[in-house]
C-alpha cells in the first residue's frame, strides 16, 4: 500500500508548538557511532522500508492523471502553461501554496510551500509515519552548501531555507514529492560508500532496478565489489558503466584498478595510458590516473622506477593546482591524490637507483605526513581514518628494499596500531574484513624484511600475525590474486620452518594450508607462472617426505614436475629446472621399492641436457 500524506498532518506544524524559524538556533545532535569490538564484524540493519511514491490526498506523482487530479482536488487557484508542462496552484487548509506540475496529462511533481521555514528534524518527526524509516540523504550544491535532503524510498524532498553564518540547523521551506527514481538512491549510496558499503550496495541495486541505464550506479557497484575483493564482478559492473558513459575518466580508472587486482598489469598499464590521453576535462581524475600508472611502472617486469617517479611528479603538479578549487569534491580528491602520490614516490625511490635514497624517502614521507594533517582531510572521516594506516604501511614497505637498515619494530607496531584502529572504526562488515586484509598485507612486508635479514624467529612471529589478519580478511574475497597471496604467505612460513629451522613437521602445518590454495589455482595459471607453482609443489614435497607422509610427497612432487614440464615445452622455462624433481622422484621411488620408476626418473635426470633446452 502506498504511503499517504494528509494535509491534516501539517496542522501539527502550525498548532501544536513546533516553532517556525525565527532566528533561534541550537546544534543538531549527532548520532553516536557504535564502537565495533574485535570479536566479529558489525551487524547491518536488514529491515528496509518499502519503495513507493507517497500519495498525498489521493494524488500520486507519476500515475495520477489531470482528470483524476481535478476530481480529487477540484479546480486550481491558478493554472499556467510552460512549454510542455502545465503548472497548477492550489490552496487548501492548512497549506496556502501547493504547486502541481503535469506533463503529458500526468502529475509529475507536487511542491508544498510552507508559510514559514520549520526545523528539519521537527518536520521529519511530524511526517514520521509517512516517511516510514526512510533515511534521507543531504543534497549539496556545487560549492558544498547543503540545499535540501531527499528520502529515496518515498520520492520526498525537503528544500531548505538559506543558512546564515554559523547556523547548524536546517529549516524546511518547501516539501517536494516526485515519483521514486534511481538518482536519490545513487546519491545516498555515494554519501555512505566509504563508511557503509553494504548499505550503499543495497541502494545501488535498487537504483539499477529502477533505471538499468544508470552508469554511475554501476560504477559505484564496482567500487563496492572492489572493497570486498569481488574483482571479477567489479570488472563486469565497470564495463557496463563505461558502455553507458564512456567519457568519465573515473570509470576508466576503476576499470584499470580491477585489472591490476587481477594481476593483468600490462593491460592495466596500456588502459591507463589511453585514459590519461582523454582526461583533460577532469584534471583531478587525470592526476589519479597518472599516480596509478606510476605504480604500474614500479611493479612491472622489468620495473621502470624513473618513469614511475615522473608519473608521480606530474600527478603532484596537477593535484597541487586544485587544492583550492571552489568545488569541495574536486578539492578533496586533489588533496587525497597529493597525499597518495607522495607515498607512491617514496616507494618508487625505495626500489630504484638513486643517490641519498634514505634521506629522500624520509622527506617524501614527512611531506605526506604533513599533507594528511590538512584540516579538510581530517574533517572527512574516510581520510582521517585511513591515511594514518597508509602512511604506516608505506613506511614499512619502503624498508623491504633496504632490509639491512635500522630497527623496524617501531614501524611494525605503527602498522598494527593503525590497522587495529581501522578495524575498530568499521561500522560495516565489508570494511571490517577489508581492514583485516590490509593489515595482514602490510605485515607481510615485515616477514620479508626479517627473512632477508635471517631473523627467522621474528619472521615467524609477524608471519603468524599476518596470517591471522589475512585469514579473516580472505572471507568473501572471491579473487585469485588475493588467494594466491595468502597461499604464498603460508608457503613462506613453512619454508622458514623447513629450511631455516630444519623443522619439517612444523612446516607441513603451514603447507597443509597452502596446498589447497595452490591446487585450486593450478588450472587457471598463466604459462609464465608455471615455474613458481612447480617449484613450490616440489619444495613442499620434501617436507612431506621427511615427515613420513610419503604418498603425499610423491603426489606433490609429480604434480610440480608436470607444471615445470609444461613450462619447458612452452619455452618459458629452462630444462635445467627439471633436474631437481627428476632426482627427488628417483630417490623417492627407490626408497619405496619401485625400482622401475626410480630408474625411469634417474635416466631422465642423467639424460637431461640443459644446453639443448628440452626434455629428451
Amino acid at each position: 500500500m502506498n504511503r499517504l500524506f494528509r494535509f491534516s498532518v501539517f496542522l501539527a506544524l502550525l498548532t501544536f508548538g513546533l516553532a517556525p524559524f525565527c532566528g533561534a538556533m541550537s546544534p543538531v545532535p549527532t548520532p553516536q557511532q557504535a564502537v565495533v569490538g574485535s570479536g566479529g564484524p558489525p551487524m547491518i540493519d536488514l529491515l528496509r522500508p518499502p519503495i513507493e511514491t507517497v500519495v498525498i490526498e489521493g494524488v500520486s506523482p507519476g500515475t495520477t492523471t489531470i482528470e483524476q487530479l481535478t476530481r480529487l482536488w477540484g479546480d486550481p487557484v491558478l493554472e499556467t502553461v510552460v512549454g510542455d508542462q502545465v503548472v497548477r496552484l492550489y490552496s487548501m487548509e492548512p497549506l496556502n501554496h501547493i504547486e502541481v506540475t503535469l506533463r503529458g496529462g500526468i502529475v509529475r511533481s507536487i511542491v508544498i510551500q510552507l508559510d514559514s521555514p520549520y526545523p528539519e528534524e521537527e518536520v521529519r518527526t511530524v511526517l514520521h509515519s509517512e516517511l516510514f524509516r526512510s533515511k534521507p540523504v543531504l543534497i549539496p550544491d556545487e560549492t558544498g552548501a547543503i540545499i535540501g535532503q531527499i528520502f529515496p524510498e518515498n520520492g520526498v524532498m525537503f528544500l531548505f531555507a538559506p543558512q546564515t553564518a554559523g547556523q547548524r540547523r536546517f529549516f524546511v521551506r518547501q516539501i517536494g514529492i516526485e515519483p521514486v527514481s534511481a538518482e536519490p538512491f545513487v546519491l545516498r549510496a555515494e554519501a555512505v560508500l566509504h563508511d557503509l558499503p553494504t548499505e550503499a550496495r543495497r541502494d545501488l541495486k535498487d537504483a539499477v532496478r529502477l533505471n538499468p541505464e544508470h552508469a554511475r550506479a554501476f560504477w559505484l557497484l564496482a567500487q563496492v565489489d572492489l572493497k570486498e575483493g569481488l574483482v571479477e564482478s567489479a570488472l563486469l559492473y565497470n564495463e557496463k558503466a563505461i558502455q553507458l558513459d564512456e567519457h568519465r575518466t573515473a570509470y576508466h580508472i576503476t576499470f584499470a584498478q580491477a585489472l591490476i587486482r587481477m594481476n593483468r598489469i600490462g593491460e592495466a598499464k596500456q588502459y591507463l595510458q589511453e585514459t590519461i590521453g582523454i582526461s583533460d576535462r577532469f584534471p583531478h581524475e587525470k592526476a589519479r590516473a597518472l599516480m596509478k600508472l606510476g605504480d604500474l611502472y614500479r611493479i612491472s617486469q622489468p620495473p621502470d622506477h624513473e618513469l614511475a617517479y615522473e608519473c608521480h611528479a606530474e600527478a603532484i603538479r596537477i593535484a597541487a593546482a586544485l587544492i583550492n578549487h571552489s568545488n569541495p569534491t574536486i578539492r578533496l580528491a586533489a588533496k587525497d591524490v597529493l597525499f597518495e602520490a607522495h607515498l607512491a614516490t617514496a616507494r618508487a625511490i625505495a626500489w630504484g637507483h638513486w643517490e641519498n635514497k634514505e634521506e629522500a624517502i624520509r622527506q617524501w614521507l614527512d611531506r605526506a605526513r604533513i599533507l594528511a594533517r590538512d584540516p579538510e582531510l581530517m574533517a572527512a572521516r574516510r581520510y582521517s581514518r585511513e591515511h594514518p594506516f597508509k602512511l604506516a604501511a608505506t613506511t614499512l614497505a619502503t624498508l623491504v628494499a633496504k632490509p639491512d637498515q635500522l630497527n623496524i619494530d617501531i614501524y611494525i607496531e605503527d602498522v598494527i596500531d593503525a590497522g587495529n584502529a581501522l578495524i575498530m572504526s568499521a561500522n560495516d562488515p565489508i570494511l571490517w574484513v577489508k581492514y583485516h586484509w590490509d593489515t595482514g598485507i602490510a605485515l607481510y612486508d615485515a616477514v620479508q624484511i626479517f627473512q632477508l635479514r635471517g631473523q627467522l624467529s621474528s619472521a615467524l612471529k609477524y608471519g603468524e600475525k599476518a596470517a591471522k589478519y589475512m585469514g579473516i580478511g580472505i572471507s568473501g574475497r572471491n579473487n585469485d590474486t588475493d588467494l594466491y597471496l595468502l597461499g604464498r604467505l603460508y608457503f613462506r612460513l613453512g619454508v622458514i620452518h623447513a629450511v631455516g629451522n630444519g623443522n619439517h613437521r612444523a612446516a607441513i602445518e603451514w603447507f597443509d594450508l597452502a596446498k589447497p590454495i595452490f591446487e585450486r589455482l593450478l588450472p587457471k595459471i598463466d604459462v609464465d607462472a608455471l615455474g613458481v607453482f612447480g617449484e613450490t609443489l616440489v619444495s613442499m614435497g620434501v617436507s612431506y617426505w621427511e615427515t613420513d607422509r610419503r604418498e603425499e610427497a610423491v603426489r606433490l612432487t609429480e604434480r610440480g614436475l608436470r607444471q615445470i614440464e609444461r613450462g619447458v615445452r612452452a619455452s618459458v622455462l629452462p630444462a635445467s629446472m627439471l633436474l631437481t624433481p627428476y632426482s627427488n622422484l628417483a630417490q623417492m621411488y627407490h626408497a619405496l621399492g619401485d625400482h622401475e620408476r626410480a630408474q625411469q626418473y634417474s635416466r631422465l635426470a642423467e639424460s637431461l641436457n640443459p644446453d639443448r633446452g628440452r626434455v629428451r
